[in-house]
């Protein structure tokens, strides 16, 4: 009997208001919170957005996270190789054009491109220019020539305005590894001794298919590139443990299933809502919901010319008016006829 009273405790009571529960409880602490930044060893860019702002970021459904990183674990023999998980990470690592200029020239009156690079640069990637020069050549069918660590593009044409478009495209081109993976580094798991890689980046959809990535276990912060791969439950799990987890670096401690409930509002539509006025508050059958939340006035103007009606279904448009919220004890309707009152006897 303890032990049901005990399994009890936790069971969600009827006409409960989860909604409005699971706002404050994720709310009241966003208060409190601190920018704190998680610095990456080795990826001079990571450095993890936290706090307010990721809560901020998660909730609005943003496109792409402000500090994309995503976790690579390795298959096998590769998890445990060091030299073969540096090997997927070379073939993973984004290494765009302008890391590895030292100068470039443009020479108008030739109508030539001259690249300048830096052989230390080049060494750390292992690259040799003539890689550089055929990567170029293939990618943007430039007519490149290789001198030394000097590449001269020839552009057969002296119109300025081409000559800089193709030189911005050069410095933008992505030479080697996957183009928005970033820069993947090899990091160890003290527990397991297993070795997994971690990339400024969240193009998982390419990154999967590197041979030597378990692609089951590959994760990323990216909600969206998570529910383009894996699809809305992938992206709806993502979005609940992103949440939970910037709540456990900031030491404040909410009940899952408050976040569980929100991860699951904003993708029950099976695709990916945000909770402000252009997601769920903006689509809310309620007027006075939708009028109560942002842009009130337009809201009234247009529920009154294309004759609107309320339902009052609702907690926010029932506060509104003044009337009993449809929640707890006022989720209850009782009548009583007028005869069985005349048979109350009134105390003494």
């Amino acid at each position: 009997m303890a032990k049901e009273k005990k399994d009890d405790e936790f069971k969600v009571k009827f006409s409960e208001p989860v909604g409005m529960m699971a706002a404050q409880s994720v709310g009241e602490p966003g208060t409190q919170m601190i920018l704190r930044s998680f610095h990456f060893a080795g990826i001079e860019s990571a450095i993890a957005t936290s706090g307010l702002p990721r809560i901020v970021e998660l909730v609005d459904a943003k496109k792409k996270p402000a500090t994309p990183l995503s976790t690579i674990y390795l298959t096998g023999s590769v998890a445990k190789d060091i030299e073969a998980a540096e090997k997927v990470s070379r073939k993973i690592t984004e290494v765009k054009m302008n890391t590895l200029v030292r100068r470039i020239v443009e020479n108008f009156s030739k109508g030539t491109i001259k690249i300048l690079l830096s052989g230390q640069e080049l060494e750390s990637e292992e690259l040799t220019p003539k890689q550089v020069a055929d990567k170029l050549g293939k990618l943007m069918k430039l007519d490149c020539s290789v001198e030394g660590f000097a590449i001269t593009i020839s552009m057969h044409t002296k119109n300025l305005r081409e000559i800089r478009a193709v030189r911005v495209k050069i410095m933008r081109a992505v030479i080697s590894g996957i183009d928005g993976a970033g820069k993947a580094v090899v990091q160890k798991d003290n527990k397991t001794g297993e070795l997994y890689l971690i990339s400024a980046g969240s193009n998982i959809e390419s990154i999967i298919t590197v041979e030597g990535v378990d692609k089951s276990r590959t994760y990323t912060n990216d909600v969206f590139a998570m529910y383009r791969q894996f699809g809305i439950e992938a992206a709806r799990n993502a979005l609940a443990r992103e949440l939970k987890a910037t709540l456990d670096e900031q030491k404040i401690s909410v009940d899952i299933r408050h976040l569980l409930l929100i991860a699951d509002a904003m993708t029950a539509s099976g695709s990916i809502k945000g909770v402000g006025r252009h997601g769920l508050s903006g689509e809310k059958h309620s007027v006075f919901a939708r009028a109560a939340y942002e842009e009130t006035i337009k809201h009234l103007i247009n529920a009154a010319a294309f004759g609107e009606i309320d339902p009052m279904r609702g907690v926010t448009e029932n506060i509104l008016v003044g009337k009993q919220i449809p929640v707890g004890t006022g989720s209850v309707k009782l009548a009583i006829r007028k005869e069985d009152m005349a048979k109350v006897k009134p105390k003494a």
